[in-house]
């Protein structure tokens, strides 16, 4: 469980940062409101790689509220909070990549795949030193007046449950 909180923890934070946008005006195209979400998104994995969160206030809502970001699936609530958590990860995973799949936005929600890797730096979250991060998760963000107020992860259950088996010192089952 520790091991799918810090994955989702991840996401959420890419995700988060990946919709400065608001949403689509009479101007704008889906294409190209969809291509500033992209452009958005990347320089907050960007942030996230290198630890630089000074830029997280004109991306996300200080009341930012994410549904499911803290320990056990429990929520976390206020911009502090997460800037705290996304700390914690970033001085404890090295080499951490996170890549858009697929980005798209409809109304005040914009939706990312998203493809994460790293490697564990010490023993964090229940997860010994060295452990392999590589997960696939789908973030859902609400977005009002160009910030995301709220967030939803969803990882892929079978990728959390390879996480949980190596948190336990089993073998992961292999895919067929």
């Amino acid at each position: 469980m520790k091991k799918s909180f810090l994955s989702m923890a991840c996401i959420i934070f890419c995700f988060l940062f990946s919709c400065n946008q608001p949403a689509s005006t009479s101007t704008d195209t889906t294409t190209s409101q969809a291509e500033k979400n992209k452009a958005s998104s990347m320089a907050v994995y960007k942030a996230f790689e290198t630890g630089d969160m000074s830029k997280l206030d004109s991306f996300i809502d200080k009341d930012i509220v994410d549904h499911n970001g803290g320990p056990n699936g429990a929520g976390i609530n206020g911009l502090d909070s997460l800037k705290k958590m996304f700390m914690q990860m970033h001085d404890n995973i090295s080499d951490l990549k996170i890549e858009s799949i697929a980005n798209a936005t409809d109304g005040d929600y914009n939706f990312d795949l998203n493809h994460m890797t790293g490697t564990t730096k010490n023993a964090f979250m229940g997860m010994p030193a060295n452990t392999k991060l590589d997960m696939m998760s789908v973030d859902v963000v609400k977005i009002k007046d160009g910030k995301a107020v709220e967030h939803w992860g969803y990882a892929d259950p079978n990728e959390m449950m390879k996480m949980m088996q190596m948190q336990k010192g089993t073998a992961p089952m292999d895919k067929k």
